[in-house]
């Protein structure tokens, strides 16, 4: 695209939790490639607290398919008052693309991997994800370098912003909760069928483990379809550790996430939050390649993964009760978790000690 010719682009991104934070480095490189355009990014409503405090976007929008044809007209309508100059469409969903479309949006971009998009999709690269083994990160920046003409700039990690609320209400929780604690760790069992689940008693196992050790106050966190998986869990916790079932809406949850020091997790949408809002991560996968943390593992400055040393026969995707290995994630030990997650959290800890008192030193001199 030449220099100048976009100055009002929408990015969409309107499916899960974690398919959109690996969406958000894509749209923090537009704004810091061209600081002139003017991003916009358009998300599912029951993600929008993701997005709402980025400071790199000039707006958000929501979407979700499905929706009744007045709700479409409607935010037709708003999308052409809106004159965008481009879309980016991160994940290609025909609906969408037909109302962009009819929106005037004249430029765009996304992925052409349906019969469809290579229609409705005037720009773009030729992807298809199912196939694909490389990560969900750099496959969004793809997309993005497309639009800039830029094919080898870097991107950077998912980022959260909080607004000053969540950030009380996530110190709230920690002075109410876990007074004192040095580490503050969440175990959250649930990946919303997005990944092979590890057995309920190996997470207690974790959580009690962790929660033993000296400063530590552990919680086990879920939500929705995740409650039968976590009402499992706690069966087996040892008193101490708290459970945190439907405790909070999305926006809450943030603030207290970001108030926590570690998470534990298969690859769900916490998973990859958690790393965003500055904690260690430590995530369950499959080695399946469609699931492998190469292709969906969460990113960030302190994350790490654990895959079951297994021969995995699927080419693609997971034959799950088929398979002769199912359900393989339960050859990860819970020992090796535990490991994982103190490991992670020492060195996190040690890091973000050195960076403050390399601050002092510098403001003192």
């Amino acid at each position: 695209m030449a220099a100048g010719a976009v100055v009002k682009v929408l990015v969409t991104r309107t499916d899960r939790l974690g398919d959109l934070v690996l969406s958000l480095p894509a749209m923090a490189l537009l704004k810091q490639a061209r600081p002139d355009w003017e991003i916009h990014a358009m998300v599912a409503p029951a993600c929008l607290p993701l997005v709402e405090h980025l400071d790199f976007l000039a707006g958000v929008w929501t979407w979700q398919p499905g929706g009744d044809g007045c709700d479409s007209r409607s935010l037709g309508h708003d999308l052409a008052r809106a004159s965008f100059d481009a879309a980016i469409m991160l994940q290609y969903r025909r609906e969408l693309a037909l109302l962009l479309r009819r929106a005037g949006v004249a430029r765009l971009y996304g992925p052409r991997s349906r019969f469809t998009s290579w229609f409705l999709l005037n720009h773009g690269l030729r992807q298809q994800r199912s196939r694909s083994n490389r990560h969900e990160m750099e496959l969004n920046g793809d997309l993005a370098r497309s639009a800039l003409s830029s094919p080898g700039l870097p991107l950077d990690p998912p980022w959260l912003q909080l607004s000053a609320q969540q950030k009380e209400q996530g110190e709230a929780f920690r002075a109410s909760r876990a007074a004192g604690a040095e580490t503050v760790a969440f175990v959250h069992p649930g990946s919303g069928g997005s990944a092979l689940d590890w057995q309920p008693d190996r997470f207690a196992a974790v959580a009690n483990a962790l929660a033993s050790r000296t400063g530590w106050r552990v919680f086990v966190t879920g939500a929705g379809a995740d409650a039968a998986l976590v009402d499992a869990v706690a069966v087996g916790l040892r008193p101490e550790v708290g459970v945190l079932l439907d405790a909070f809406d999305l926006r809450t949850f943030m603030g207290v996430l970001a108030a926590g020091d570690v998470l534990v997790g298969p690859s769900t949408g916490p998973l990859h939050m958690a790393p965003a809002l500055g904690l260690a991560a430590v995530g369950l996968y499959p080695p399946v390649p469609t699931m492998a943390p190469s292709r969906w593992g969460p990113r960030g400055r302190w994350v790490d993964t654990i895959v079951p040393a297994v021969d995995c026969p699927a080419v693609r995707k997971c034959p799950g009760r088929r398979c002769r290995l199912y359900n393989c994630l339960h050859e990860i030990e819970a020992a090796d978790v535990v490991a994982a997650a103190v490991t992670l959290q020492s060195r996190r800890r040690l890091e973000l000690a050195t960076a403050a008192a390399e601050r002092i030193r510098k403001e003192t001199t």
